[in-house]
C-alpha cells in the first residue's frame, strides 16, 4: 500500500507545484507560503488528538524538519516565480541520486538490480529533459536563470534532507502527529519571516486582495493531501525511501505537462518524449 501512497503523493505534489507558482504571480512569496501553510495547518488541526503525545526527541526533529522545509519552500518558490516550471522541475534529478544513496547508506535498504536500471532510466530521462530545455530562447536574463537554478538546486537538497528526517522520525510517531506539528511549525516560521521582511521594508508585503488568491488555497489542499499520503507511506515499516523517492518523480510529469499548458511554456511536445522515459523508469522500479 505504501507504494500506492507514494505514487499519489507524486501526483498531488505535481499539482501543488503548479498552483504554488500560479499563486505567486501577483502575490508576495512569503505571504503565499505563510497563508498556504496556515490553511494546511487548519486542515490538519483535528489531528491534535493524536499530536500532543510525542517525545522531546521527536519534537526537536520536527522543529529541524520544519526549518529545513521552510528554507526549501522559500528558495523554490522564488525560483519558480521567475523561471519556467518545466525547466526547473527536472533539476530534481539531484533528489533521485541523494535519496538512493541515503537509503542504501543510512537505512541499509536492499535494492534489486532492475531497480538500479529503473533509476538510471529515470535519471537519464530527467537529464535529457533538462538538457533540451536549458537553451530555450526566453526574455529572462542569464543572471536570473542562473540564480533560479541555484536556488532550486539548494531547495532540492533541503527537501531530500527533510525526507530523511521523515523516514527516521516516522518510525516512532504516526503520520497524523507528523503532519500536525509540521504544519504548525512551518506556519509559525513563515509568518515570522513575512513580518520581519514587512518591518524591514516598513510596509506590509500583502493586501486584502491577496487573501482572495484562490490558487493559494488550492495549493494548500494539494499540500495537505499529498503530505498525508507521503507520511502514511513512510510510516509503513516495509517502505523503502529509495523506491518512494523514485515514485515522487511522478510530480515532474504532472507539473511539466500541466504547468507547461497553464503557463504556455515552449517546446512542450518535445518534452513529452523525455517524460515518457521517466515514466518507463518508474514502472521498472515498481516491477
Amino acid at each position: 500500500m505504501w507504494i500506492f501512497y507514494s505514487a499519489l503523493y507524486g501526483f498531488f505534489n505535481g499539482f501543488y507545484a503548479v498552483f504554488r507558482k500560479k499563486s505567486a504571480e501577483k502575490t508576495n512569496v512569503l505571504f503565499v507560503l505563510a497563508l498556504m501553510s496556515t490553511v494546511g495547518f487548519l486542515l490538519s488541526s483535528w489531528y491534535i488528538v493524536f499530536g500532543v503525545s510525542i517525545s522531546a526527541e521527536s519534537f526537536l526533529f520536527l522543529l529541524l524538519k520544519s526549518a529545513i522545509v521552510c528554507t526549501a519552500w522559500v528558495l523554490e518558490l522564488y525560483a519558480l516565480k521567475d523561471y519556467f516550471i518545466s525547466v526547473l522541475q527536472p533539476l530534481s534529478a539531484v533528489r533521485v541520486v541523494l535519496a538512493f544513496l541515503l537509503a542504501i547508506i543510512v537505512f541499509s535498504e536492499q535494492v534489486f538490480w532492475w531497480q538500479f536500471i529503473g533509476v538510471i532510466v529515470i535519471f537519464i530521462g530527467i537529464l535529457l529533459l533538462r538538457t533540451n530545455t536549458k537553451n530555450e530562447q526566453t526574455n529572462i536574463s542569464n543572471s536570473i536563470q542562473k540564480r533560479c537554478i541555484i536556488l532550486y538546486l539548494i531547495a532540492c537538497i533541503c527537501q531530500e534532507c527533510s525526507s530523511l528526517i521523515d523516514k527516521f522520525t516516522l518510525q516512532t510517531i504516526s503520520s497524523y502527529q507528523m503532519q500536525f506539528w509540521f504544519m504548525l511549525f512551518v506556519a509559525i516560521f513563515l509568518w515570522i519571516c513575512f513580518f520581519i521582511v514587512s518591518i524591514k521594508h516598513k510596509k506590509l508585503q500583502a493586501n486584502k486582495s491577496d487573501l482572495k488568491n484562490i490558487f493559494i488555497y488550492l495549493a494548500a489542499i494539494m499540500l495537505f493531501v499529498g503530505d498525508q499520503f507521503l507520511f502514511r507511506a513512510l510510516n509503513d515499516p516495509a517502505s523503502k525511501l529509495s523506491v518512494a523517492s523514485m515514485l515522487k518523480q511522478i510530480s515532474i510529469i504532472v507539473s511539466v505537462v500541466v504547468g507547461g499548458l497553464v503557463f504556455k511554456e515552449p517546446n512542450l511536445k518535445k518534452k513529452l518524449i523525455f517524460l515518457a522515459m521517466i515514466l518507463v523508469g518508474i514502472i521498472i522500479v515498481l516491477i
